[in-house]
């Protein structure tokens, strides 16, 4: 082997050897990329995670709005059967309009009775109005749970 054409001396690295490897500014470049992005994915995901805690509660408050409209229709057709006026009876049962019934026979939870009126429509289609009349045929039932409202008819 010749000594000219090949270093052994470990003192003196050859030059290709020095430029091997990342600079400082390199890897100070690439931690700052890679925090921008995580702080960008972070951000969606807090968006994304945030709008599905929405949509669950959204859907919560439906469910209880269906389960107490269900338990009011349900005690009506009972009440159909054995009642004279079974539309007076449920009204009382309901609730009085602006009042909060809590763990009553419809719900373990609370709603808020925006309409509980008895009802007719006057006029022909499609121009129908509704009017109050306490001798209706027609028991209108507005509730409320939280900022969600449900109405349903109740008639004779």
């Amino acid at each position: 082997m010749n000594p000219h054409t090949h270093r052994t001396d470990a003192r003196h690295p050859a030059r290709a050897d020095l430029r091997a490897g990342f600079t400082l500014i390199e890897i100070i470049i690439t931690v700052v990329l890679a925090a921008l992005m995580g702080l960008m994915m972070l951000s969606v995901s807090g968006t994304a995670l945030r709008g599905s805690t929405e949509s669950y509660g959204l859907a919560v408050t439906q469910a209880q709005l269906t389960d107490i409209i269900e338990s009011m229709t349900a005690d009506y057709r009972a009440l159909y059967s054995t009642e004279s006026d079974p539309i007076a009876t449920i009204t009382g049962r309901i609730g009085t309009a602006g009042s909060t019934q809590t763990n009553n026979r419809y719900t373990t939870g609370s709603y808020t009775v925006v309409v509980n009126r008895r009802i007719r429509f006057a006029g022909s289609a499609p121009n129908f109005t509704e009017q109050s009349d306490s001798n209706g045929d027609m028991l209108r039932v507005t509730i409320a749970v939280g900022d969600s409202t449900a109405t349903t008819l109740f008639s004779r």
